[in-house]
């Protein structure tokens, strides 16, 4: 296995109120897609307790920028006390779920990822000496733009967030409220 460098270490995001969980993953999989990663889903789990459903999604995005250079995403949802309830947005009324959310974000970089400087100590160590002087200003700006990539992710998180702060939860729907969805 080639080097592997943590350029961002447990980056998180907790939420508690409405969401949509289907709409949470389809911004996390838009995003990626977008940025050009190619998607692995390595964990999808969901179990039902007496509070509402626990889901837990991991996935590892990845992206092969040069022979040498492989940027890796790790994502991982934890959403609890998952609920579907009565919600009213603009006057109207709306099935929408609830639950407290987090979200861990880490990235790393993979260098020499097809191991071709492995099989001798002689060839580790012209790796670390062509990684930490000769190819050191590349390597830093590989990593720059991970980590550009994963903050750009929490904030695009943080902002599909904020878009349900203006949902108020209802145990009755009001009169005012159109039942048309």
């Amino acid at each position: 296995m080639g080097d592997v460098r943590l350029t961002v270490d447990h980056l998180r995001l907790n939420y508690t109120g409405p969401f949509d969980a289907n709409a949470l993953y389809r911004q996390i999989t838009g995003f990626i897609k977008e940025k050009g990663f190619d998607l692995e889903l390595t964990k999808e789990f969901e179990n039902e307790t007496k509070t509402g459903k626990n889901i837990e999604w991991q996935m590892r995005p990845w992206k092969k920028l040069t022979d040498y250079v492989h940027h890796i995403i790790r994502v991982r949802v934890l959403i609890y006390d998952y609920t579907k309830v009565d919600a009213v947005v603009e006057d109207k009324k709306a099935k929408i779920g609830t639950g407290k959310v987090i979200i861990y974000l880490d990235g790393f970089i993979e260098l020499d990822y097809f191991n071709k400087w492995e099989y001798r100590p002689f060839f580790q160590f012209l790796r670390a000496i062509y990684d930490n002087f000769i190819h050191k200003v590349y390597t830093e700006r590989f990593e720059q733009r991970l980590t550009y990539d994963v903050n750009h992710l929490y904030h695009t998180l943080e902002q599909f967030f904020n878009m349900y702060k203006h949902y108020s939860i209802v145990s009755k729907v009001p009169s005012f409220a159109s039942t048309s969805q």
